[in-house]
């Protein structure tokens, strides 16, 4: 049986951290008096920790509670969600005894404002593509240098992230070295720059509780069964299917944990689901895994029964059948918006990352440009409104 104070205890003993608000640790490490003695954030920092030692954290886990099952909840509220100093990408859930616990490393924060940046700029890219620039246009050379400026804003600040890697990892620390990987465009509000990393943050945490509602941690959970044939009764109901791949016990368990995670962050797990949800969960889970597969070049991995995570493309698919299959009921947006025309406008940023990679490792694969990405984006466009229509979502 957990226990949440001693999960708690053993968490902040264990990486050696105050019992306090991180982030005042945090700025403490940093040794920035300025913010901390700026009465401006007294009340923030003097925050104590109680489910987590942050308090945006526990926020996100009182979110999450409330999309699982009655059931479940008593478990999921004894579990201690817990940031440390860590300067890498990466979040764990682990379980011994009395101890349930999550945890956030910073670098995977770190990791999740850089890459929401980088989204942001290729959201502007892709917003000036359709609907500043005249395609129209018999001045050809004209269009191409247009066309060659707006991509270079999209384009650019990845292929800087992709410079970035190597002092990440021999630093140990994912941190925005270049103001490219820091500034948001101009047009772009701090709160939607703020709501893509509180999302990215929440699929990782649900995909951390995952594994402890799913038995996935190394003690013994028995009601591990009970709540994987409730997570199997509805993914036949939405007709959801993990991808059809040759993966070992614990990539499998990757997959399941993911499913789950999106699953209570689009609401369908208690029969809750919006547009707004799964527009949020869409962010979360895409971006935050091309934030790790750039991270870690995890793209492809080799089928080798010591990998214990499925490669990007694998754990994308997943992902992707899942909100596929939660859409299908939600009607176009008064504004012409729906989920599946978002999922087309993220993976058209997830195809510019990984067909750089795929550049440098086959030599008659050259990387996407504008007018190839534009080119994509519309005629993915039609085959989405054509889909949107057969089901019913869209006026002919």
């Amino acid at each position: 049986m957990i226990n949440l104070e001693q999960s708690r205890k053993t968490f902040h003993e264990i990486r050696r951290l105050p019992v306090q608000n991180f982030w005042k640790t945090y700025f403490e490490t940093c040794g920035r008096q300025d913010v901390l003695t700026n009465p401006k954030f007294s009340e923030y920092f003097a925050w104590k920790p109680h489910r987590s030692n942050c308090p945006d954290v526990q926020a996100l886990m009182d979110q999450l509670i409330e999309t699982i099952p009655e059931s479940w909840r008593s478990r999921a509220r004894k579990i201690f969600a817990g940031r440390n100093l860590d300067g890498m990408a990466n979040a764990e859930a682990w379980r011994d005894g009395e101890v349930g616990v999550i945890e956030l490393n910073y670098g995977i924060t770190s990791a999740a404002m850089i890459y929401s940046v980088l989204y942001c700029k290729y959201y502007e890219m892709v917003h000036t593509l359709g609907g500043e620039v005249d395609f129209t246009d018999d001045d050809e050379e004209t269009l191409m240098m247009i066309l060659e400026e707006v991509g270079d804003a999209g384009f650019t600040p990845i292929l800087i992230a992709e410079r970035e890697k190597e002092s990440w990892h021999s630093n140990r620390s994912v941190f925005a070295g270049h103001e490219l990987l820091r500034d948001l465009p101009s047009s772009r509000k701090e709160d939607e720059y703020h709501n893509t990393v509180r999302a990215i943050e929440e699929f990782i945490l649900a995909h951390e509780l995952a594994h402890h509602l799913l038995g996935h941690t190394v003690d013994y959970y028995p009601r591990s069964r009970q709540n994987e044939i409730h997570l199997e009764r509805v993914m036949q109901k939405y007709g959801i299917e993990l991808p059809d791949e040759n993966l070992n016990d614990e990539q499998l368990q990757e997959l399941k944990a993911d499913t789950l995670a999106l699953l209570m962050m689009t609401g369908a797990l208690i029969d809750e689901t919006t547009a707004p949800r799964i527009y949020r969960a869409l962010a979360g889970s895409i971006i935050g895994l091309t934030a790790l597969a750039h991270i870690y070049d995890t793209w492809v991995v080799p089928d080798d029964a010591g990998e214990t995570h499925p490669d990007f493309l694998t754990r994308f698919d997943g992902a992707a059948r899942v909100i596929r299959a939660v859409s299908k009921e939600i009607p176009v947006g008064i504004e012409g918006g729906h989920p599946l025309g978002f999922l087309t406008q993220v993976t058209g940023f997830v195809s510019i990352i990984l067909n750089n990679w795929l550049a440098k490792h086959l030599e008659d694969h050259r990387p996407v440009d504008v007018l190839v990405l534009t080119n994509w984006l519309f005629e993915r466009g039609m085959e989405m409104e054509k889909e949107l229509k057969q089901l019913g979502l869209m006026n002919s």
